[in-house]
């Protein structure tokens, strides 16, 4: 299951692809550059395969929604994801059906938290191996940058950080417990069927427990898109050698999974890790039928990527 949205990790709830675990991990921001990422928001897991398939538009729009590309960065753009799809699809999604089969055998008995951080881990490698594809592209696009395309991402995302805010707001009432418990509960049950009550206090007490998570995760999403429009604006000013700028992308994508900040790192070491228990806490209290959904949607997502994977090495990696 997603480990990285249930009850404390952010504020949304399980969701819909196991994926998504590394995927919070690495901030909203990050995605908007990471072809596999918006691939694994796109859609469930019935919609798994046309997401993917249409990632590459989906992410040059995004581009240019943020961006506001000239007709050159489009084309830049449009060529740049292109190979990233390519090449993601046909050499990255083999890795993903296995952690899937992997997840589907540890749900059929006792899951640790260890577990759940193992899992989590994987996905963040596989996110890494994307970061580092596709730093090289995103420099020479950043290179062109004009300063009111910086100022445009930086509005933008302060924009999506207003959003989150206001909705942080909007659920710090007296009654923002029980709301919140319920938004938990109903993703919760995209992958568990209806909860058990008893589930329904593990979701409870775990929020009582933890009642800054959302406001400490808005917060780091924030210095996360500050950090990434630091080194674009950097990139377009400074106008240094490719390899420069690739190894200050490189180096931003692999801070966003570890800080090097001590105390920032063990922040994020503490959340990773209450949140794997809480995970591991509701599935060994699933129902068989509860463990059976679960492994029918981690199996459903390894057929898909699977399926991607076999059209990829019938094409040659090119659709």
């Amino acid at each position: 299951m997603d480990t990285s949205n249930v009850p404390i990790d952010r504020s949304t709830g399980p969701a819909r692809s196991t994926g998504t675990a590394a995927v919070s991990t690495l901030g909203r921001q990050a995605r908007r550059f990471v072809l596999a990422s918006v691939a694994f928001l796109l859609a469930a897991c019935s919609q798994l395969q046309l997401g993917y398939n249409n990632a590459d538009t989906l992410l040059a729009y995004t581009l240019d929604s943020y961006l506001d590309l000239d007709d050159e960065q489009e084309r830049l753009a449009r060529s740049s994801i292109a190979a990233l799809h390519r090449w993601h699809r046909a050499t990255q999604l083999p890795g993903y059906v296995q952690l899937l089969d992997d997840a589907q055998k540890r749900i059929a008995g006792a899951v640790s938290a260890a577990d759940v951080l193992a899992f989590n881990a994987g996905m963040r490698r596989a996110l890494a191996a994307i970061g580092e594809q596709a730093a090289p592209d995103l420099a020479a696009l950043a290179l062109t940058l004009k300063p009111a395309q910086v100022d445009r991402l930086a509005e933008r995302l302060a924009s999506d950080t207003s959003k989150a805010r206001r909705e942080l707001v909007r659920f710090a009432g007296a009654e923002s417990l029980e709301q919140r418990v319920q938004r938990y509960v109903e993703r919760t049950e995209d992958w568990f069927g209806t909860v058990t009550p008893a589930q329904r206090e593990t979701i409870r007490a775990a929020l009582v427990r933890r009642p800054e998570a959302q406001q400490q995760w808005v917060d780091e999403r924030e210095r996360r898109q500050h950090e990434l429009v630091a080194v674009m604006a950097r990139i377009r000013a400074e106008q240094p050698p490719p390899a420069t700028a690739t190894a200050w992308l490189r180096e931003y994508f692999a801070e966003l999974a570890e800080p090097r900040e001590a105390e920032r790192r063990a922040r994020l070491a503490a959340y990773r890790r209450e949140n794997a228990e809480l995970v591991a806490q509701l599935v060994n209290s699933a129902t068989p039928a509860q463990r059976e959904a679960i492994r029918g949607r981690l199996r459903g997502y390894a057929e898909d990527f699977g399926a991607l994977a076999a059209k990829g090495a019938a094409t040659g990696g090119r659709g």
